[in-house]
Order: C-alpha cells, then structure tokens, then sequence
C-alpha cells in the first residue's frame, strides 16, 4: 500500500468489526485483534475503501501488490481468509459479495471513526436485491388437532400462507417454509431466530381440526425487542376455511404496512375434499428425490389427480401436478411420449385458468428447459414468471440452473443468492448451489457453503456425500467419496449410486472391486440417474444397461472378447429403444461405445461425433458431459488428436466439473499416453530450435500418477541450459497442440529488479 494512505489513521467500523488504519488491526467483538497477513490487511482495506463499489479484480491486485506481477489466486486466498476470519458464511455475504468473472464489493454498512472523535455513519451501500424490504419468519404452526392423521393440515396451511403472503406481498421477504420447518426439530428462542434469519419480524400459530370446525391462532412479534405486535384466531368451518389462506395472509401485510394483491376471499378452489387433497401433496411431495422408489412419486400423483378430478377448474393442482410429473420424468421413471403429453396438457389448461401465475409460468419454464430442451423458451417463461412475482425458492433455483446451462454464470449466481435470501437453511438448494459453484471454478466457496449445511444438518448423509464428490471431482482424492458411498450404498438400492460408484473405482484403478460391484446387480437394466454422479445430461432419457459399464471394464482389463459380448448387448438395447428428441444424443452415445466394445473403431467414432451434435455446449453447458464421453470413444479408438481438442475445450471453457478426473481417468490416459510422449518430443525440439537444448520429465503426484494441477492439467518439468531467445522459446512452445502454458511470463512484468554485490537496481521496460 501506499505511504501516503498509511500515514492517514481512520478507523472503519463495520459489523462488529473495527479495522484501525494506523495500527493496521482487524479487532473483533473480543477486542482481540485478528491474525492477518500483510497483504491480507491490504486487501480488505482497500475493499472498505470502495465500500459499496465493484472492485475489479485487476484494480485490487494492482492496488495489494504494486509493481509485481502476481497470480489471482493470491487474491482468491486473500478473500478466503477474509470470509473465514469476518465469519461470514456462504451464501450470505454480509460483507464481501462476489461479482463473478469481475470482482469483489464490500457491502456491510461502515461507520467511520475519527480517532478520539464522535462517530460518522456512512451511507450503508444498497445491497443488490431486497433492499429495505421487511423479513418475516413464520415459525412452522402447532397441530393441536385430536386426530394426528389431521397433521398434515397444520403443516400444508402454513405452506400455503407462506406462498400467498410471499406473491401477494411484493413489500415483504417470506422466508421458504423448508427453512422454517428446521426449527420444528432444533427450537430456538425467537429473538435467535430471527438473528439467524435476518428477520424484522417472527410469526407462531396454532392449528386445530375436529370434525368440520378449524380454529387457526397467531401472534405476530417484533423481534429486535421482542414485542408482541398482534394477535388474532380465525373460527370457520371447512369450507369458509377455504379462504384462510388469502385472509391471514392478507391480514398480515396489513399489520405491516405492506401493499396486498388480488380478494382476500378468493378461495384456490370451492372444494373441501379437493383442498385437502392438495394439501397432502404439498406436504408429502418435498420429502422425494431422485433416488427415492417410483411409488413415493406417484402417491403424489394420484393425490393431486384426484384433487382435479373433484375440481377440474384447481390451478395449482395442475401446476403442482406438472412439477411432479416433470420431476418424474427428469428422473427417467417414465419417459413415454404419453407421459409428455399429459405434462403438455396440464401445463396448456394451468395457463388457461391463470396466464400470468408465477407458479404456472415457472412450471411452463421448468417443462420447456428440462424436457424440451428449449433453453431460450424456459428463458423468456422464468423471466415472465419473474415479471409477475416469482418468489418460489425451489423455481429460482431452476432459474438460477438454467442461466448456467446458457453460460450466463452471472445471472446464475445472484438467482442463486435470492433463492438462497428467501431459503437460507434448504438443504437441496445448498447442494445444488454448492456444485454450481464448484463446476465454476470458486471450489473455496462451495466447500464452505456445503459446510455449512452440514453443520446445519449433520444427521444428512446426503450432503457428506455431496462434499465428498466436489472434492473428488476437483482434486482427485476419493478416501471421503469411498467412505461416504459404503454408507449409503448400504442404506440406499444400488443401482442409484451406480455411475458414481463406477468413477470412483475406475479412477482408482481398483477393477476387482469395480467387478464385485457390478456382479452383485441381477438386472441387464437400470434407470439412468441423472444428477452429480451420473452427470446432469442424462435426464429424460430412460433406462441404462448395465452392459455398458462392463464393457468399458472388460477392455480396461484386457478381454476383447468379453468387451465384444456387452458391445452386442448395448446395441440390441439401443435397437429396443424408441427414439425421441429427449433421448436420442443418448442412444447415439450407447451406439458409440457399443462399437468401441466390438472393435468397430469408425463406426463408434461417427457415432460419437452424432451425439455431440446433438447436445452441443455451445448451446448448454450440460454438452460438455456428452463431449467427456465422446472424447473417451475418440482416444479409445484412435482418434486421439481430435480427443485431446475436445478435452481441451473442455478445461478451458471455465465450467467443468471434472477438473481433477479427466486427467486421471483410464480410460484417457490408456488412450493419450502416446500423445504425450510426442508433446514431450515437440517440446524438446522446440528448446533446441531456441538454443535451448534439455530433457523433460512428466511430474508425478504422490500416488504415483501423473500430477494434475487446478485446472486439470499435467505439468512437463523442463531442464534447460541457458535460455538464449526466451521470445522465441514462448512462441514455439505456445505453437504445440496441447501446451496451455509455459511459465516464461513474456510481456507480462514492466520492470525487473536485480540483486547484485552492490545492490538492487531496477530495470523498466522500454
């Protein structure tokens, strides 16, 4: 920093915090001051100094380190250090927010000291969404009702007042009901609660069902001081408690000065029956998931089909309906074209009833990206949705997953962080953040993100296991993913972990255990899932066989004949299959490697090259999976200058979430060790053609293997004798297909500093 700066002596105080300018400490609530690096120091200094504004990364590392040329991942440390020291945990930034591909902004309020004088607030910056906007919690309601089976009642009011109050109040933040419901097994006093939440407000009620009465009690409290603001029982019988909903919702934006929209006696249908009907669905349907068995799924269904058939005209049985349904064939529990066409119609009649329903319009676009594969239609639907006051956050996050498909990764991240506002404690919307955030590239976020649910969560498996493969797939090491799979393959059917059990072992190598595995499933068939493990692509697209993974471990281990035997069984599976736009890149991939099996190298080739075609990551970023798995056929069969093009691209695309494992899978590395040995060879000439004559030697990691850096690459540790033309060496090794970069740092310093016997001089660029 600067001398000039370091003479001044301010001192910012910020949550809790007091930095002190001229003593250069960071003291925290204790008055024990923090443990900061030098340039640690600088970088948050500077970031309160721009308090408010966007920080470009570039502006920040000229600012920390003047006149050095250093790499950003010096300043992704710095702010690492700083999240962890500040205390802030992701997905909150409350105090340093990331701006994605650009930079940084400091967005606590600061209050500024003068030394020995009175306080002089700053203007606080405007956070970027919600500004100012009060922030309920209404605590999960009490059944007092005589019959437990009337418990699903209780919980499905509160659902339901949640969403109403959250879309009919534009002026209110509603926390998500999945946030909510965790207090229901961790109480809390309430004041703690709402510290935890960032709420103004906290709301408890009771709910009590007999016979055809309902009696629903509530208590609105101010929670900074704890004071009781409102309180009021509702008495209907079932049918006026039809409107329950709409009129507690209604009543509390009234308390709360805010603006409601839409009757407050507007019932969502006229029946009873019907409304209970749905209510169980609203329950029961966040309790499945891509692993759970197909009945679970359509218990949901056959509730919110009877639910329609009562009541032909319920809109939000039929966007519920078409949630679920989408869901299940997402999931490849029924993939038919009938199956389709029933979500097609549920969707047409849901925007019939209610054209401009956010839920509808976020169904419609959930059918359109994930089913139809029509990114710019789910697009211009999500942004509807969002124009008529999309607050949903399970939708947001869809949203936030779709602008990532599109590479639009800044989009994706602050839909992210407004699901993540209105539902900070839902487990699944962690993980799913915690992987986008991993496939682009802020591994230090997603790790801390994901700890976190697990310290929110810690009887959850689930997200363990989600740790453990970001890890894996970032880094390589497997002992946590190893440990984390035995447990839930003990607990969960096999055939699920199924294609994440088989990557963890073929990139240990450890073929026996990877046949023992396979031999314990009886069936030739198995339901492809989609999902981290088994790569996001393979939605829609139906049933897997199993012959497919043998036969990549048949040639693995040297059998032709028996990788022959499971090629013929692939292809019999593909010619059983009917075609359709969701599944056929699928079918051409299965055709790919049922060709490689048989040794029929250009026919799998060709057929390799058609599934890319038909998933290309230009258009979606779920195309470089598909690409991972044609480049595997290509270096296999020989086309291996193509393979490492595609691998290539890949890496350098800046999203992928096989960093670590594409250099470590066998089924490459088998494949391109001929190719590195002639990049070896090409480098090597091109230091004699340099003047620069030496050997090369391919780094090794600890286990043996091939060294792999951050982004996925091997490293060639060059012995040269005296550089003569360091230019001229730079632009041969940068001409070598396959050379990402060579450390020679041509152009990049504007002066050189050279220590001699009598001292440093300095040598500027002319």
């Amino acid at each position: 920093m600067t001398e000039a700066r370091l003479n001044q002596s301010p001192i910012y105080e910020f949550g809790g915090f007091r930095l002190d300018v001229a003593r250069r400490q960071l003291r925290m609530r204790d008055e024990q001051p923090a443990e900061l690096t030098v340039k640690v120091f600088d970088t948050l200094l500077y970031l309160v100094e721009q308090r408010g504004e966007l920080v470009e990364k570039a502006a920040l590392m000229r600012a920390v380190w003047p006149n050095v040329v250093v790499e950003e991942n010096n300043l992704t440390q710095n702010i690492s250090m700083l999240r962890r020291v500040l205390g802030e945990r992701a997905g909150e930034h409350r105090f340093i927010m990331t701006v994605p591909g650009r930079g940084f902004r400091f967005v606590a309020p600061v209050t500024l000291l003068a030394e020995g004088s009175v306080a002089a607030v700053l203007p606080a910056p405007t956070p970027d969404t919600h500004a100012g906007i009060p922030r309920i919690a209404i605590m999960p309601f009490e059944n007092l009702s005589p019959d437990p089976a009337n418990a699903f009642f209780a919980d499905g009011l509160h659902d339901e007042i949640l969403a109403t109050l959250a879309q009919r109040a534009p002026g209110l933040q509603v926390i998500s009901r999945t946030t909510m419901m965790r207090y229901r097994a961790n109480p809390a006093p309430l004041p703690r609660i709402a510290a935890e939440l960032g709420a103004n407000y906290v709301m408890e009620g009771t709910v009590r069902r007999e016979a055809n009465q309902v009696r629903v009690t509530l208590q609105l409290i101010e929670a900074r001081e704890d004071r009781h603001l409102w309180a009021q029982s509702y008495d209907r019988t079932l049918k006026s408690a039809l409107t329950l909903q709409c009129e507690i919702a209604s009543d509390i934006a009234s308390r709360l000065a805010a603006r409601f929209i839409g009757s407050r006696a507007a019932p969502p249908t006229n029946i009873p029956e019907a409304y209970d009907l749905y209510l169980r669905a609203r329950v029961t349907g966040p309790q499945v998931t891509p692993l759970s068995p197909r009945e679970q799924y359509e218990a949901v269904v056959a509730l919110l089909d009877r639910a329609i058939e009562l009541d032909p005209n319920y809109v939000d049985a039929y966007a519920q309906r078409t949630g679920f349904c989408g869901a299940m064939h997402c999931f490849n529990y029924d993939t038919s074209d009938e199956f389709v066409a029933r979500i097609r119609a549920d969707i047409a009649m849901a925007k019939r009833l209610a054209p401009a329903d956010p839920f509808v319009l976020g169904a419609e676009a959930g059918y359109l990206g994930w089913i139809e594969n029509d990114l710019p239609g789910a697009l211009a639907a999500f942004q509807a949705a969002d124009a008529s006051g999309l607050t949903d956050s399970v939708l947001l996050s869809s949203y936030a997953m779709l602008a990532d498909r599109m590479t639009r990764p800044a989009d994706s991240r602050a839909l992210f962080e407004r699901a993540h506002a209105l539902d900070p404690a839902n487990p699944f919307l962690i993980a799913q953040d915690a992987f986008f955030l991993s496939a682009q590239q802020y591994l230090a976020e997603s790790i801390a993100l994901i700890d976190r649910g697990i310290s929110l969560y810690p009887e959850r498996g689930y997200l363990k296991l989600v740790r453990a493969q970001i890890v894996f797939y970032n880094t390589g090491r497997d002992a946590d993913l190893r440990r984390e799979l035995d447990l839930a393959t003990s607990q969960l059917p096999l055939p699920g972990l199924l294609d994440l059990n088989f990557r963890v072992l073929l990139n240990a190598r450890a073929y026996d255990d990877l046949q023992r595995l396979l031999d314990a499933i009886p069936d030739r068939e198995v339901r492809a899932v989609p999902g981290p493990g088994g790569g996001g692509a393979v939605m829609c697209v139906g049933q897997r066989p199993i012959a497919q993974f043998r036969g990549w471990l048949a040639l693995l281990r040297g059998e032709t004949l028996v990788a022959a035997r499971y090629g013929t069984e692939v292809l019999e599976f593909v010619a059983r299959q009917k075609r359709n736009p969701r599944n056929s890149w699928f079918l051409h991939w299965l055709t790919a490697d049922g060709h490689t099996f048989l040794g029929e190298r250009d026919r799998a080739i060709a057929a390799a090259r058609t599934a890319m075609e038909g998933r290309p990551s230009s258009r979606d970023t779920f195309g470089h999976f598909v690409e991972l798995c044609a480049a595997r056929t290509l270096a296999w069969c020989g086309a291996v200058t193509e393979a490492c093009a595609l691998l290539e691209s890949i890496l350098d695309a800046g999203y992928t979430r096989f960093p670590a494992i594409i250099p470590r899978d066998p089924i490459l590395t088998t494949s391109l060790a001929e190719l590195m040995a002639a990049t070896k060879r090409a480098v090597e000439a091109a230091a004699v053609a340099a003047g620069s004559p030496g050997l090369t030697k391919l780094r090794q990691g600890k286990d043996g293997h091939a060294f792999v850096t951050d982004g996925g690459h091997w490293i060639l540790d060059a012995s040269l004798q005296r550089i003569a033309d360091a230019k001229m060496l730079a632009d041969r090794l940068s001409a070598i297909p396959g050379v990402v970069e060579h450390g020679l740092f041509i152009g990049l310093a504007q002066a050189v500093i050279l220590a001699g016997p009598t001292g440093a001089r300095v040598v500027e660029r002319s």
